[in-house]
């Protein structure tokens, strides 16, 4: 990547940064750790990372990640400063001094030396889980994440700590810049076999890709997944994988019994390459020595399986694994590997954020989003939208896309970066709403990959009138956030926001005007003050876990937690009370439609018509009704509320069919 790009992007970061303080009430270094690591976690270079800062004489830490397999336990050191120009560099004593005070917190941190009196606050939390542990990972990262340029070329050697190997990692401006670039993907993975692949190549038919068939030793695969995690699977296609469930069971099962015969047993994995290394033999044969950009979009349960079975000591050095490895045209990655994903994973389908950041729903969401103008207020004189960012770098993109500084500005005055939100906040705030805060809990990505299941089993009609709820729903956490912020509770802030709002559907009955903090673009003075109380009451109730849970990070994720929570005896104020709106039956409402049949609100227009008991606007109503269910959409919001109440009405007079409404 050229310099001049690299300035470009200093530039967006150091914007982006701004914007996520804004809407955090935070510092801006507090900002870019936040930004840092949901993309870490977003991109599947790390799992459940979470910003902790602390600091004292000689340590330092910014956050922290574990994964939920035992692969990797990750500490994170960020430093950030709001300076673009390219004399903002680090040298190696720099990065060596932020690898000591990492290394130094973890010596302390194990020996029980940080101060952990307060058992309700985010260090303690974090001291438990790296005790926790420490023993157990596979591998210890150090990540040191800079918006500096690094003058230090090579990469610094592990380290050792209590006899466990630790990797360091610098993430500097141009490795991050170089990330972005790449825009849904992650780093590129390059593949090294250096016993090669004997592989066979199919004949070529298109110019856009090319198919080879190859036998991959078990130890090769384990290691990638070691070395890579989820990062290894296909670059739309981001979940966490356990081995659990039958399929996980079976491939355990052959691995520890019949080794030999995996081979047979086994479908193998489908891959896909932007560029393979070749060694050629006689006679005409040839070995893959290496892959470039190698991602799995079938077989990542096989994969993950063999390296835990590795890892628990089974021997797989019998073990073999077939694999098609589709290599193809680097420009045209985005639109073909997600096709082979899906088709792919027909039988044993892949769930995660970035494919599903594909399907109608979220394309349906950005549609409507760009058209949609939120109204004016006092921060914006003039109406705006609220920017769903489906994919990463789609704002920046935007923004880039505008030829002239005076239209750049424009741009951002019509699209505020404190109002772009993305998948995962789409999530967190649904879920939220919904009364899961322990699902919302366990973090951005499982939290969106759940979301994403639930989305697949219950689909949703986007309408004009579902965006509206949507951004009142992201006004209502966001501005939570803030309150909760100000409380200064010392941790755990992102649950007990979750928690708080919640506890706050539950106990107005769903009754929250969303209409009118839609209209007003903020949260009444009533609205903000009940926050304030109940977010107090829920920080004592999920930072004082039961006996036997004494990690609060862990404890918010269990729905006992939630119940704990139900249970705080909180009488809505008088003054809240006085504002809030009817119930809101919308949730009742559509299963009570879904339960019914196109052919239910067909005859129900036509007898509406023939009776004369329907005017034109309720017959058009049923027949849309009929139209959405017969395509497998759930109908527009405004149909679901008039179509049960014009149900009841015509069943009052006569009617015979719906009898469940």
């Amino acid at each position: 990547m050229s310099e001049p790009d690299i300035g470009t992007y200093a530039h967006s970061l150091i914007e982006d940064v701004r914007a996520q303080a804004e809407m955090d009430g935070g510092a801006l270094h507090d900002a870019f750790t936040q930004l840092m690591l949901e993309q870490f976690c977003a991109d599947g270079h790390a799992e459940d990372a979470l910003p902790v800062r602390f600091k004292d004489h000689g340590v330092e830490i910014s956050g922290y990640g574990a994964s939920s397999d035992d692969r990797c336990l990750d500490l994170f050191l960020t430093q950030y400063s709001p300076r673009a120009d390219e004399d903002h560099k680090v040298d190696r004593g720099d990065i060596e001094a932020a690898f000591r005070r990492l290394q130094t917190f973890l010596a302390r941190c194990l020996s029980g030396q940080i101060d952990k009196r307060d058992p309700g606050s985010d260090v303690t939390g974090m001291c438990t889980v790296i005790n926790e542990r420490f023993g157990r990972v596979e591998k210890i990262r150090f990540l040191f994440i800079t918006n500096a340029r690094s003058v230090m070329r090579d990469r610094p050697p592990p380290l050792s700590l209590q006899g466990r190997p630790v990797s360091r990692e610098v993430w500097d401006l141009r490795r991050l810049a170089n990330w972005a670039a790449s825009g849904s993907k992650a780093e590129p993975i390059v593949a090294e076999f250096p016993q090669g692949l004997p592989c066979l190549a199919t004949p070529r038919t298109n110019e856009d890709y090319s198919v080879f068939l190859a036998i991959v030793p078990g130890g090769d695969l384990a290691e990638l997944y070691s070395n890579h995690g989820a990062r290894l699977l296909e670059l739309n296609v981001r979940s966490f994988l356990q081995v659990r469930g039958g399929v996980n069971k079976g491939i355990s099962e052959t691995l520890r019994t019949n080794p030999d015969r995996f081979l047979a047993y086994n479908n193998g994995i489908a891959a896909t390459a932007s560029r393979v290394d070749f060694e050629d033999l006689p006679p005409g044969r040839q070995l893959i020595r290496r892959i470039h950009n190698l991602q799995i979009v079938n077989g990542g349960q096989t994969t993950a399986t063999i390296h835990h079975a590795h890892r628990n000591g089974v021997d797989i050095g019998r073990v073999q694994v077939q694999m098609k490895l589709t290599v193809i045209s680097p420009d045209r990655l985005d639109d073909i590997v997600p096709q082979i994903s899906a088709y792919s994973n027909t039988q044993n389908r892949v769930t995660a954020s970035d494919l599903k950041a594909n399907s109608g729903f979220h394309v349906d969401v950005e549609r409507i989003m760009r058209t949609l103008w939120a109204p004016a207020t006092p921060a914006h004189p003039h109406d705006t939208h609220w920017f769903y960012e489906r994919a990463r770098g789609q704002y920046s993109n935007a923004f880039a896309r505008e030829s002239t500084p005076g239209r750049q500005k424009i741009f951002k005055t019509v699209n505020p970066p404190a109002q772009k939100f993305t998948k995962s906040d789409l999530g967190k705030f649904t879920h939220s709403w919904e009364m899961l805060p322990h699902v919302v809990s366990l973090g951005a990505e499982k939290n969106f990959v759940m979301f994403s299941e639930e989305l697949e089993a219950n689909p949703v009609m986007v309408d004009k009138d579902y965006c509206r709820r949507l951004v009142a729903r992201a006004i209502l956490f966001r501005r939570t956030d803030k309150i909760v912020a100000k409380q200064n509770f010392g941790g755990y802030k992102a649950n007990i926001v979750a928690y708080t709002i919640a506890k706050l559907v539950q106990a107005t009955g769903r009754r929250i005007d969303l209409e009118r903090i839609w209209r007003e673009q903020d949260l009444s003075p009533a609205l903000r003050a009940a926050l304030a109380e109940l977010s107090a009451l829920i920080q004592k109730v999920i930072t004082s876990p039961p006996p036997g849970r004494a990690n609060v990070g862990e404890w918010t994720k269990r729905p006992e937690c939630w119940n704990a929570v139900c249970d705080i005896d909180w009488v809505v104020p008088p003054d809240l009370e006085a504002e809030l709106t009817e119930l809101d039956t919308y949730a009742d409402d559509l299963q009570l439609v879904r339960r019914t049949s196109p052919r239910d609100w067909s005859d129900l227009a036509t007898w509406g018509e023939a009776t004369g008991t329907l005017d034109q606007t309720q017959r058009h109503t049923a027949t849309e009704l009929a139209h959405a269910l017969a395509n497998g959409w759930d109908p527009a919001g405004k149909h679901v509320r008039a179509g049960v109440e014009l149900m009841r009405h015509a069943r009052r007079r006569g009617f015979q069919q719906a009898a469940g409404i």
